[in-house]
């Protein structure tokens, strides 16, 4: 079965007023849908980002999928580095370069991926984790995503969501999304105002939400010695702190001073990392 055709199609989905450490969301969040197209009729379906940069590598990346096995994995990982401008490492397990440009190869290897483990899919008539060994659970819990917000963008109506300004606020809106979508656990987005404030949302949360697994992320915005305050306050409120501040070396730095756990999505961002940030205890469990 092999690629005939390739679609990328820019979209903005709406996104709401959300507040975080940089300053606002954009009144829209940006995606790419791709559409592999193959000689059997089956077409595979994958996202990706939708900003210029990642938009140009998909453009460039799919110009040279032509007539690929969609079963070609491989093929795929090759033809996309050539096409970026860069040859694969002798190692299997990394490519050569920076962290930033594997991660670029990685991204968008992973958009083309996804679509050719749908066409495949497709094709056998099995969901791809199938494909993949087989599902590991039947379901997997999803925990609510609290943001502070302003009521509307400027100019534009409110939203449904309303404002989230404050203790009371944060706490409406979880009560808003475990009641329509009934989560068991709450994450609140903060970095946003000064960690006391973020320590009361926490405590009203905890006191409308008893027995509720609670995470706080500040995104890096808070000091070492910021976070180990925090944690200390918080230590009987929260499952986990989420990059409490900025780089390994400061996770690392936290982790010595507090027992509670800490998670990350912003110092171990590459394979490169991981090795330095589990010797580091950087994230710990």
């Amino acid at each position: 079965m092999k690629i005939t055709g390739i679609d990328i199609t820019p979209i903005a989905v709406k996104d709401p007023p959300l507040l975080n450490s940089v300053g606002v969301h954009q009144p829209y969040a940006l995606r790419s849908i791709v559409e592999v197209h193959t000689d059997a009729g089956i077409t595979g379906i994958a996202e990706a980002y939708g900003d210029d940069p990642t938009l140009a590598n998909l453009r460039a990346a799919a110009a040279s999928l032509g007539g690929l096995d969609v079963f070609d994995l491989n093929g795929l990982d090759r033809r996309v580095a050539v096409a970026l401008g860069r040859v694969a490492a002798s190692s299997p397990t990394e490519l050569v370069g920076t962290p930033s440009v594997a991660k670029t190869i990685a991204s968008t290897v992973s958009a083309f991926e996804v679509a050719l483990f749908d066409a495949q899919g497709k094709a056998v008539g099995r969901p791809v984790c199938d494909l993949l060994g087989g599902a590991v659970r039947a379901a997997v819990p999803f925990s609510g995503y609290l943001f502070y917000k302003w009521a509307g963008h400027p100019g534009e109506e409110p939203d449904g969501f309303g404002e989230a300004l404050d203790p009371d606020g944060i706490v409406a809106q979880a009560k808003w999304l475990v009641d329509r979508y009934g989560f068991g656990s709450l994450k609140l987005k903060g970095g946003v105002f000064p960690p006391d404030e973020e320590i009361a949302a926490i405590r009203a949360l905890r006191a409308a939400f008893p027995g509720y697994p609670l995470r706080l992320d500040p995104n890096a915005n808070w000091t070492v010695r910021t976070s180990h305050r925090v944690a200390a306050e918080l230590a009987d409120a929260l499952e986990y702190l989420e990059d409490p501040t900025p780089g390994i070396d400061g996770m690392a730095e936290v982790a010595a001073g507090t027992d509670l756990p800490l998670a990350t999505n912003m110092c171990v961002t590459s394979f490169e990392a991981v090795p330095e940030g589990i010797a580091r205890k950087a994230v710990r469990t």
